[in-house]
């Protein structure tokens, strides 16, 4: 049931076409960020294995260079992998054209021959190759397959600025003078840790964006939640403050209604008893009788404009159930009237459970008058400290407009109805802390069913 409120109208500072502005650019925003944060990410990782690239073909163009000076010596590779100055190499290996390995950072493996269909491939294309390798020990490492043409002095050389230090690294050895050339494959092996810090760089960089993308979403999700919660608490309260003015200027047109408004069916009374003339009886009867209907809307008027107070006093439903039995009465015609009371003891405003039951019936009773066979259903019991009353009538129906507008003032699809029923049935029910419901009957017709708290009476 909807709830009545009064108060000033918070002004809101967002309207749905900048609210679907933002969030077409929140999109768009989360779309780049997502394009960038990919994009950046495949750099790092073309990045990261540029860096291992070049720093194989940096070491393989100087270790060429080098064993062209200085020849075939054994010891040279294993003295690479032990200096400071080559911590990345995992290991370095000289293939000749037939798979034969002519260096080795491990010197055991000198002289053993591979075939490796990549080496034949390399010497004879000429062109070299990267990939990576796992280790017997579960290692990754990059691999560089680079061809060499070695063209061998007569007297090796010291080095030059552009060549490795011998010296450096320990080159001790006499040099072996060799007259020889040929193709050769040098295989370089490089741990990959530069790479993978720029990797994980990366990775943790996609992850923030990530989630801070997510956390974005979720923040807008819950804005967008907020929102539309106090777009309704908006609307609401607007709605609440047309009815607030609508009852507070029927509160003041009751009033002065009703005073005149009583002279007149007063004197219309007065007249009536005192005339033996059957058209001014007529005419007098008809007076007395709107004046009557006018006092009732006047009622109904001053009940939902005034501040609900509630009178609690204890009675039984099955005595209540009998007054509202011979109150409706006179208004139903031939509609069959079926009623199920349970007897319990009750502590309640009476009046005001009287008001709310006798408008819904005779709601009923109009909803159903026009058709044949017109029946209507009313029950009261309990389940457990919840007190349930029922309206059933197999009439038309409510039509979608309605069904919207049940509440509101006014409101009507009779053609002598004020619109005030339903309306003041709301507002009684809220001031006793109840629920009410609507639904289609199977068939046809509709089913009222109120909630109400209650409290068991004490004899």
């Amino acid at each position: 049931m909807n709830s009545y409120f009064r108060g000033k109208r918070p002004e809101s500072t967002f309207s749905v076409g900048y609210l679907v502005s933002a969030f077409i650019i929140l999109l768009l925003f989360s779309v780049v960020a997502l394009i960038s944060a990919v994009g950046i990410y495949r750099i790092s990782i073309e990045g990261s294995k540029n860096l291992l690239e070049n720093r194989a073909v940096d070491i393989a163009v100087n270790l060429g260079f080098t064993l062209e000076r200085i020849g075939f010596r054994n010891e040279l590779f294993p003295e690479l992998i032990a200096t400071d100055r080559w911590d990345d190499l995992a290991f370095l290996i000289l293939y000749d054209q037939d798979g034969i390995v002519l260096l080795h950072s491990n010197p055991l493996m000198v002289g053993r021959s591979r075939t490796d269909f990549n080496i034949e491939r390399v010497i004879l294309e000429k062109q070299p190759t990267t990939h990576f390798s796992t280790l017997a020990t579960g290692e990754e490492v990059f691999v560089l397959d680079f061809p060499l043409h070695l063209h061998f002095s007569e007297q090796g050389d010291s080095g030059s600025e552009n060549n490795i230090d011998l010296k450096q690294s320990g080159a001790t050895e006499e040099i072996e003078p060799i007259d020889n050339a040929g193709a050769y494959c040098l295989r370089v092996s490089l741990h990959p840790y530069p790479a993978r810090t720029i990797l994980r760089k990366a990775n943790f960089q996609l992850v923030l964006i990530g989630l801070s993308l997510i956390t974005l979403w979720v923040l807008t999700f819950f804005f967008l939640l907020a929102w539309r919660r106090n777009y309704r608490l908006e609307a609401m309260l607007r709605k609440q403050e047309r009815m607030a003015a609508l009852g507070e200027m029927a509160a003041v047109l009751a009033h002065e209604i009703r005073n005149p408004l009583s002279s007149i069916k007063g004197f219309a009374q007065l007249y009536l008893e005192g005339t033996t003339d059957p058209d001014e009886r007529a005419d007098f009867s008809v007076i007395v009788e709107e004046s009557r209907r006018l006092e009732g809307l006047t009622a109904d008027l001053l009940t939902y404009a005034r501040p609900t107070m509630l009178n609690e006093q204890e009675f039984d439903t099955e005595r209540f159930c009998r007054e509202i039995k011979r109150s409706i009465a006179p208004l139903r015609g031939d509609v069959k009237f079926h009623m199920s009371c349970e007897k319990l003891e009750l502590r309640l405003d009476r009046e005001k459970m009287m008001q709310v039951v006798f408008n819904l019936v005779q709601n009923a009773i109009d909803a159903v008058s026009e058709i044949k066979g017109g029946e209507i259903w009313f029950s009261v019991k309990s389940s457990g400290p919840v007190l349930m009353l029922t309206v059933e009538d197999n009439g038309p129906g409510l039509s979608l407009d309605v069904k919207n507008r049940l509440f509101e003032p006014f409101v009507t699809t009779k053609a002598k109805g004020t619109g005030l029923g339903l309306a003041i049935v709301g507002r009684l029910l809220e001031a006793m802390g109840g629920e009410i419901g609507f639904s289609e009957r199977e068939g046809s017709g509709v089913i009222v069913k109120i909630t109400l708290p209650y409290q068991s009476g004490t004899n």
